[in-house]
């Protein structure tokens, strides 16, 4: 709560400060295009960002964990015993130090039960049998409790992996047992679920979750990652992954969206693959030696930040040691996606476009005077004239008299009149589906149109509203 009213009092100073100037939000100029107002707005605090931090895993200072930037700091793992009882953690003081930081910075910091397997052996079976007796459940609940209260956190993630047909009976008994408990000390209960390749039939583990279940959950972390060796977490499947779990009608504010930060099959992490070569923090594969790497670079990352906030209420980091702290930071990107569309409604969101420029996102901030895209009625997308052709290094000019653009780069000269239908390249006309048009007082281009003119590769993305306009050697690495 802390984090949020800090939060939200430097934003309202900000847009203030920029209604003061008489500066337009990029929210706004949609807004003012739409006609509408912002009745139904999206708060910074209300989007949750999570970050898993496995301590005993990693060497990583703990001053590089960015808790300012994180809602949530899920310590990984706690390990049960069959009888009950949990093994010690190897590094209480840094669980400790973790809560003090994270408290001070107004992020809750949950404990993670269980987890795939303990030192080589999978946990199920120790899942398996602690539940299927009342005695060993109710120990196990009087411990993590203990736990939660001696450490002064702020709640339990479940990550049982996974109940079956025949002990997801048990595993509802251990989760109505968990909550009861939890609640009375008013702490909150969250669990690690799978993510889903059908937005209608998700894989049996999913199937087998029960409402009961479902509701007991302050929310769940859907870990849609791992679903194979190679691009083991695509788009669509966080997408799908968030639709399923939205048709099992868990509320959208309960679901969030679990993204990775390591590749497969060379489990390398983002990290050191972004220090092997700059470039390959922006992408999603790299052939990397002796396995090569699918994973997901700073671009889909933020395609599925951009997804969470339209459809589901956060997103959750595996592992947040993976992450960079510089320029390239995930966490960071997430905080300013997050900035730039607080006070946002819900509609002006769900038309926000982000424009990715040879693998880096070309910024349109208001502040600058250029305007934002946006989508015409033509449903082509439309870029302020300026910033784009500059950035990739175009010459260009406006006759107001003629009311036409004209833009030169490597010897080739591109002409679009505002109104007129098709365009000139080095004096030849080329037909176009959409007309440049001025908008608030500036002058906007078709993007496909004009950049391909130069050369440019145009990818669209309509899950995220995220074009990609890339040279053809710098387009083959997207996705």
């Amino acid at each position: 709560m802390e984090r949020t009213l800090k939060k939200s009092f430097i934003y309202s100073m900000i847009f203030v400060l920029i209604a003061a100037l008489g500066l337009p939000t990029v929210m706004a100029y949609e807004r003012a295009a739409a006609g509408e107002s912002a009745v139904s707005t999206i708060q910074s605090g209300d989007f949750k960002v999570i970050g898993y931090y496995s301590g005993a895993l990693f060497d990583e200072p703990l001053a590089n964990l960015q808790t300012d930037q994180l809602t949530h700091v899920i310590y990984a793992f706690l390990i049960p015993k069959a009888d009950g009882s949990l093994i010690p953690l190897e590094k209480p003081d840094q669980l400790r130090e973790l809560t003090a930081q994270a408290h001070r910075d107004g992020a809750k910091v949950f404990i993670a039960l269980g987890g795939w397997s303990y030192q080589g052996t999978p946990l199920v079976s120790t899942f398996e049998t602690l539940a299927a007796s009342d005695e060993t459940r109710r120990n196990l609940v009087k411990n993590v409790c203990a736990f939660i209260q001696e450490y002064q956190l702020d709640g339990l993630e479940l990550d049982w992996e996974h109940p079956n047909s025949g002990s997801i009976g048990n595993y509802e008994k251990l989760v109505v047992d968990l909550k009861k408990a939890l609640d009375k000390d008013q702490k909150e209960l969250t669990a690690a679920l799978n993510g889903a390749w059908s937005t209608t039939a998700g894989p049996e583990v999913s199937k087998l979750m029960t409402d009961t279940c479902l509701n007991s959950f302050n929310f769940i972390n859907v870990m849609a990652y791992d679903m194979n060796n190679g691009d083991h977490s695509p788009l669509w499947f966080a997408n799908t992954s968030i639709d399923y779990w939205l048709n099992r009608g868990v509320p959208k504010e309960k679901i969030i969206l679990g993204m990775p930060l390591y590749a497969r099959p060379s489990w390398k992490q983002y990290r050191h693959l972004a220090a092997e070569n700059p470039d390959y923090a922006y992408q999603d594969y790299a052939a990397t030696t002796p396995s090569e790497s699918y994973y997901n670079g700073l671009n889909t990352l933020r395609e599925k930040t951009y997804i969470a906030m339209k459809k589901a209420g956060g997103v959750m980091l595996f592992d947040v040691n993976e992450d960079l702290t510089d320029e390239r930071s995930v966490v960071s990107m997430i905080d300013d996606l997050i900035t730039r569309t607080d006070h946002a409604s819900l509609n002006e969101v769900n038309r926000h476009i982000t424009v990715i420029l040879n693998q880096r996102e070309l910024v349109f901030n208001p502040m600058e005077g250029y305007g934002v895209p946006f989508i015409d009625a033509n449903n082509r997308m439309m870029l302020p004239m300026r910033k784009p052709l500059e950035t990739i290094g175009a010459e260009v000019t406006y006759n107001a008299a003629t009311k036409t653009v004209t833009a030169l780069k490597g010897g080739v000269t591109v002409q679009v009149t505002i109104g007129e239908s098709s365009l000139l390249v080095d004096g030849q006309t080329i037909p176009m589906d959409t007309t440049a048009v001025i908008s608030d007082g500036r002058t906007y281009i078709p993007l496909r149109a004009v950049f391909t003119a130069f050369g440019y590769d145009i990818q669209w993305h309509a899950v995220s509203n995220t074009a990609y306009i890339a040279t053809v050697q710098s387009q083959s690495m997207i996705n």
